[in-house]
């Protein structure tokens, strides 16, 4: 697995619109519809951009098969926003790979604890992967992402 920045380039936010739009049921639920446009993409690097976010691109053997989009705060706290796979790659043990990627990244630099915001309001949700790679709810909550407010779980996955 190979992650890295997302390019500026149209050939960079293009993938990152077809892995986005791949996935109607997670845009639905998590934004209220089930397409994106390109100037979703730039808003959203954007904003990712002002608050310290990035977007990064999850590649396997040199084909995007992904997207992450993190913050690494300096006190070596980390929240991941989003990890997402393109819907045909999923169900092959690949996301647990591209995480597995992600937290050696970031223990790299540093990293002790990770947080995730997991959208729980719908069935069948992803709580059970992320308990699977050692994540433990810690509250429950809400959040807006678009049009869409929506019930979470927060959990943390402890690195050290």
């Amino acid at each position: 697995m190979h992650i890295e920045t997302l390019g500026n380039d149209t050939t960079s936010c293009l993938t990152a619109l077809r892995i986005y739009n791949s996935n109607p049921d997670f845009l639905r639920h998590h934004l209220g519809q089930e397409q994106i446009s390109l100037d979703f993409i730039d808003e959203e690097r954007r904003e990712a951009a002002l608050h310290g976010f990035g977007l990064r691109l999850i590649s396997a053997q040199d084909c995007p098969i992904g997207i992450l989009d993190y913050m690494q705060r300096p006190d070596s706290y980390v929240y991941l926003s989003l990890l997402m796979l393109d819907s045909s790659m999923q169900k092959q043990g690949l996301g647990k790979r591209a995480y597995q990627a992600f937290e050696a990244l970031v223990r790299r630099h540093g990293a002790q604890r990770i947080r995730i915001d997991v959208v729980n309001d719908y069935e069948p949700n992803l709580i059970p992967f992320w308990q699977k790679l050692g994540f433990r709810g810690t509250r429950s909550d809400s959040l807006s992402w678009g049009k869409k407010r929506s019930q979470i779980l927060v959990m943390e996955k402890q690195l050290t």
